[in-house]
């Protein structure tokens, strides 16, 4: 594969009264979530479909993001009040009780598959990191071997969960194979001391950021093993933050004049 990939096209997601857009997930029907903040500085969830959107609010809470959708149109993501940070999973025009890690005060709910397994992170007393799957119900934590802190990003029908782990090298991408409880070696762009996965789909293809020496957010697409960056048009700095299995990525990109963009790009896979 190239050094650089470049999109065979990309479509700017446009919301009325949206300042900042970001999409963080999408599906193979082409649905899009994320959330956007709007002239008041309010953030709200959105889907958006066919260059429409649906403005997604949780009674109750300050604070709202959507990060992922599978294929039935479920989606999870995160909300907040005085009490803490909590996940929820919208099924069916259902908005579901806030989803929170026992005795934890911060949890997110990042990934969802067809099944309705859901990966995530959440913060102990001490401002530990850990991973969790959220399965028939139940969560158990999972903390990568020698890692300081663990969380995971997504999760694919086959249950394999990208992720992010720290150490005193930096922050690398991890793979872990719920099926048979193996994590893979760390994923890391060569020469960056951060590499953020965010996306899997049923193919095994991973999309998600690095950081640049320089500060900047690259996006790029991990294909067996093999890192390639994304060129996204008109970018300063960018991030790749869903994919689905038709060869499309969500994501977001900071443009010259500092304006937060969320896009929607094929890639020529």
């Amino acid at each position: 594969m190239p050094a650089t990939l470049n999109v065979l096209s990309m479509k700017v997601l446009a919301i009325p009264n949206a300042t900042q857009i970001t999409a963080n997930g999408i599906n193979d029907w082409g649905q899009v979530v994320g959330q956007f903040t709007d002239n008041n500085g309010n953030v709200h969830g959105f889907l958006y479909e066919a260059d429409s959107f649906c403005e997604i609010d949780y009674a109750g809470m300050s604070g709202i993001n959507l990060y992922k959708i599978n294929n039935l149109g479920q989606f999870v993501g995160s909300i907040s009040n005085a009490a803490g940070t909590f996940g929820f999973v919208y099924d069916r025009g259902t908005l579901s009780p806030p989803l929170a890690y026992p005795a934890a005060g911060v949890t997110y709910a990042y990934g969802i598959n067809d099944r309705g397994e859901i990966a995530g992170a959440f913060y102990d007393a001490q401002g530990g990191s850990h991973g969790f799957l959220y399965k028939a119900v139940q969560f158990r934590a999972l903390n990568a071997p020698g890692a300081q802190h663990t969380g995971f990003q997504a999760i694919n029908n086959s249950g394999q969960m990208v992720g992010t782990i720290t150490d005193p090298r930096g922050t690398h991408g991890i793979v872990y194979l719920e099926n048979v409880g193996v994590y893979s070696p760390v994923l890391d762009f060569p020469e960056s001391r951060v590499t953020y996965p965010q996306a899997i789909n049923n193919g095994g293809q991973i999309a998600g950021q690095y950081n640049t020496p320089a500060g900047h957010s690259r996006p790029f697409i991990c294909i067996a093993g093999e890192i390639v960056t994304i060129d996204i048009p008109g970018a300063v700095s960018a991030s790749a933050l869903g994919i689905n299995d038709r060869g499309q990525i969500a994501g977001n990109f900071i443009d010259a004049n500092q304006v937060h963009h969320g896009f929607v790009a094929v890639l020529p896979l």
